[in-house]
């Protein structure tokens, strides 16, 4: 492609991350990059309008910047750039609104310069472009965080997927993959609250208990994937779960013999990179 600097945007639910990718060198400029808080249940203008603020201090590192890639968690109609978040405690003010429209108007961007895309999709779009499945054609992304995400590449390209939603034994995917199973099951197993899987993780040599959470973890995760294959043969890891993942990998790999793990070599910096990377993806 002809343009050699992409404006990256990571829009979280209380903060907004940005950065000019040289998409030649797959790397950020320097002193591109800014995260900022968002109050994600101000007014729709307020939103709007902050973002726009933290989009042009990073543009002004750069030469000439006139397209965006924006990372945005769902639900979202990408395409069209319709909001379809509500009652998720964030961003309930912009539902029904036209985000590319109303980012036009603030930063002088066309809109058909301005690609949304499902934030675990550029996870993965991001881990294809530079980082640890560069070059792979057919992978399974995972984040596990406070959410469970999901993507598939087909040819190098990466699609939204929809683990989150699907039934699992007497819920959701998400229900079982995310943070808070990890904090409701050590309470009902010891009877103590932990605040995060950190904590978790920093006493699992020492308790059963936590450690136990963690067998069940792996466990859980490969008969999940079991149940949806065919799957690729490789998955990527993203999340801040993913940094425990020393203490579940022997039994998710045990269960999926022949699927190959890898963590992310980007974390955070995946999701920048790949909101940009989808620029180099012919539409």
């Amino acid at each position: 492609m002809k343009d050699t600097q992409v404006l990256s945007v990571d829009i979280g639910g209380s903060h907004i991350t940005t950065a000019l990718v040289d998409m030649q060198r797959r790397t950020f400029l320097p002193d591109s990059i800014y995260r900022e808080h968002i109050d994600s249940h101000a007014g729709a203008a307020d939103i709007i309008s902050r973002w726009s603020y933290v989009m042009k201090k990073s543009m002004l590192a750069g030469n000439n910047v006139h397209r965006i890639g924006i990372a945005m968690p769902g639900p979202f109609d990408y395409e069209e750039g319709i909001s379809l978040i509500k009652g998720l405690h964030k961003y309930d003010a912009l539902y029904g609104l036209n985000v590319k429209d109303l980012l036009e108007e603030q930063l002088g961007i066309d809109k058909k310069d301005i690609r949304i895309m499902n934030d675990a999709s550029c996870f993965l779009q991001g881990e294809l472009f530079n980082g640890a499945v560069k070059g792979e054609k057919e992978v399974l992304g995972l984040t596990l965080g406070t959410g469970f995400g999901s993507s598939v590449a087909d040819n190098g390209i990466a699609q939204e997927g929809t683990f989150w939603k699907t039934p699992f034994l007497d819920a959701t995917a998400e229900e079982y993959f995310s943070t808070r199973w990890f904090i409701r099951r050590y309470e009902e197993l010891s009877g103590e609250r932990i605040k995060s899987v950190k904590e978790l993780a920093a006493i699992a040599g020492q308790s059963t208990y936590a450690f136990t959470v963690f067998q069940e973890f792996g466990y859980n995760l490969a008969m999940f994937l079991l149940e949806q294959q065919p799957i690729p043969a490789l998955v990527v890891l993203g999340g801040n779960i993913t940094q425990a993942f020393h203490l579940f990998r022997a039994n998710l790999e045990h269960h999926m013999n022949g699927t190959r793990f890898v963590v992310s070599e980007l974390g955070e910096e995946a999701i920048l990179l790949g909101a940009a990377g989808f620029w180099e993806i012919p539409r």
